[in-house]
């Protein structure tokens, strides 16, 4: 066989198994296709199916969504009237706090004026209580004076009786010594005639040693309780000098005697001589006489 020959033989023979490698991929491919198409349309319907139960899943979902929409709505539109309605509340509420607010303000206000007026009633209560209590001490007071006073009327009374039987005696004294004295003046007018050297160094020491008397006012003790300070009712008008001793009585009976430390208008200080008092025990009292001689 010529080359050409062979040549033309080896084409054929490389076209038919180009054509039998066309023809078998193209039935390959068919089969494949076919295939493929019946499991695409299987999974296709599965998906519809699927979707389908989902639709009607989602719709039963949206009917009941519907349903809660419209619950919830009213429940809503119940909550908001319920919101109004405690707004409206609140708002009474406020204003019923306001109006309890201003009644409590009220009620402060009174309550300070009733405070304020309870302050004055007890301060006026308290001196009340401390003018009751003066009262009382007082009253104490004045009984003790008044039982003291009827036992000095008592005193007084027995003195009065007793002044008055001695004022009768001493009037009766009086009488003799109104003779006495008559006759005493008529010697001293003839010494005073017969003798006038005499009768002026008589004139002055009498001059000199003037009677005094006095009254005791008040008596005060020392720090031992032992009477010290006798104030006596004569004073520089009586021309009295410091270091004057009186002698304190009582009816005739014989007390102290008194040294002048202190001589006032009207009053005069004395100092008890201790070594002087009597041996009766007499106490010196408001009231007792008082003289520079017997």
């Amino acid at each position: 066989m010529s080359t050409t020959v062979k040549v033309f033989i080896v084409l054929i023979l490389i076209m038919c198994l180009g054509f039998m490698f066309t023809t078998m991929t193209q039935y390959a491919n068919r089969e494949n296709w076919k295939r493929r198409w019946d499991q695409d349309t299987k999974e296709l319907k599965a998906e519809l199916d699927s979707s389908n139960s989902a639709l009607a899943n989602y719709s039963k979902d949206k009917a009941k969504a519907e349903n809660q929409v419209v619950n919830l709505n009213t429940q809503v539109t119940d909550l908001q009237n319920k919101v109004k309605e405690q707004e409206n509340g609140i708002t009474e509420l406020k204003q019923t706090v306001q109006n309890k607010d201003l009644q409590l303000k009220k009620q402060e206000t009174d309550y300070n004026g009733l405070k304020e007026d309870f302050m004055a009633q007890s301060k006026s209560l308290e001196m009340v209580r401390q003018r009751n209590a003066e009262l009382t001490h007082i009253a104490q007071v004045a009984r003790a004076v008044a039982f003291n006073l009827n036992v000095k009327l008592a005193e007084v009374e027995d003195d009065l009786n007793n002044a008055q039987t001695e004022l009768n005696q001493r009037n009766q004294d009086i009488d003799a010594l109104s003779k006495d004295l008559k006759k005493n003046q008529a010697m001293m007018g003839l010494v005073r005639e017969r003798y006038p050297k005499i009768w002026n160094e008589v004139n002055d020491q009498t001059a000199s040693d003037r009677y005094l008397a006095a009254v005791v006012a008040a008596v005060r003790p020392n720090p031992q309780g032992q009477q010290d300070l006798v104030m006596l009712t004569i004073g520089k008008e009586e021309k009295v000098d410091e270091g004057i001793e009186f002698i304190v009585y009582r009816n005739n009976q014989y007390i102290v005697k008194v040294r002048v430390e202190r001589v006032m208008n009207d009053m005069v200080a004395c100092r008890v001589i201790p070594e002087s008092w009597n041996t009766n025990n007499l106490q010196i009292q408001q009231g007792d006489s008082a003289t520079n001689r017997l």
